[in-house]
């Protein structure tokens, strides 16, 4: 196994391994301590069926149900996230962490290209947690005696961008899920400390923070804002070009994320498996 880290700020591509095959500790230990080290692994050329990425996903820990897709018949943990060519509001447009609205979002998320548009759709990812280190110490302390109120009501909810579209079928993959729960509201820190690592990382985002604990929603939309453009600056952010075959890996309790939306008129074709995190703290 090699790993290159040219990727970008953030992330590495790993070379010379086959996911479909029954891999040793020895070497997903490699591949959780390079996933660690760089945020994101990107594996080229892969040939993975549901049950195959299902079990590579595994391997690093439970899988979660993600509750808002209809998940494959051969797969209970793998979601096809489509857009086609029709559609106009595509998946996990804007940057954000996924599902970080539930009491235990994921630490990972693992997407295998199926088909991709011949340009665009590239998914963008910033390091949150040089993003938090390069703030003044005084703003930093501020931030960490703050609580985010995170809910998937914006997105989710009734009046949310996905249950507008959803009966159009706009996303062109099976949106429903959990009514009560799209209106669900849980409590997480605003800058989170990785379990593994121990570094801290800005974690509340637009699509799922809806406010700050004690704050107003104007208030609190301007430091989100704020703390949104300041993550994605250039130096903080890694370009992802898809090709068919391609699987990702990345860290969602220190990166975030953001699918392009700029190939209207082709098919993007996606699975997606999440694995369960811990409580953030």
């Amino acid at each position: 196994m090699q790993v290159n880290s040219d990727l970008g700020p953030i992330g590495a591509e790993v070379s010379g391994i086959d996911l479909a095959q029954p891999l040793s500790d020895a070497s997903i230990e490699n591949i959780r301590r390079a996933w660690l080290d760089h945020g994101v692994l990107v594996f080229r050329n892969q040939t993975l069926g549901p049950k195959a990425q299902s079990a590579f996903s595994g391997r690093f820990g439970e899988m979660d149900i993600y509750p808002f897709m209809k998940p494959l018949d051969d797969d209970p943990h793998v979601i096809p996230i489509i857009k086609e060519a029709d559609a106009v509001l595509n998946f996990g447009g804007d940057w954000h962490t996924d599902t970080s609205y539930k009491e235990r979002p994921p630490q990972a998320t693992i997407l295998y290209a199926l088909e991709v548009p011949p340009v665009g759709g590239d998914t963008l990812f910033a390091d949150a947690t040089r993003a938090f280190e390069d703030l003044s110490p005084a703003f930093r302390a501020t931030l960490e005696g703050l609580t985010g109120v995170y809910t998937p009501k914006m997105v989710h909810g009734q009046g949310g961008d996905y249950r507008k579209v959803s009966a159009t079928a706009q996303l062109g993959s099976a949106y429903g899920g959990n009514h009560e729960f799209a209106e669900s509201e849980v409590l997480h820190p605003i800058i989170r400390t990785h379990p593994e690592t121990g570094r801290k990382s800005i974690y509340c985002s637009r699509p799922h923070t809806h406010r700050i604990q004690g704050w107003t929603r104007a208030e609190s939309k301007e430091l989100i804002a704020f703390l949104t453009r300041h993550l994605t600056q250039d130096q903080y952010v890694t370009r992802l070009t898809w090709t068919k075959g391609t699987l990702a890996m990345w860290d969602n309790r220190c990166l975030f994320h953001n699918a392009l939306n700029d190939y209207q008129g082709h098919r993007r074709h996606m699975h997606r498996v999440i694995i369960q995190g811990d409580r953030p703290a």
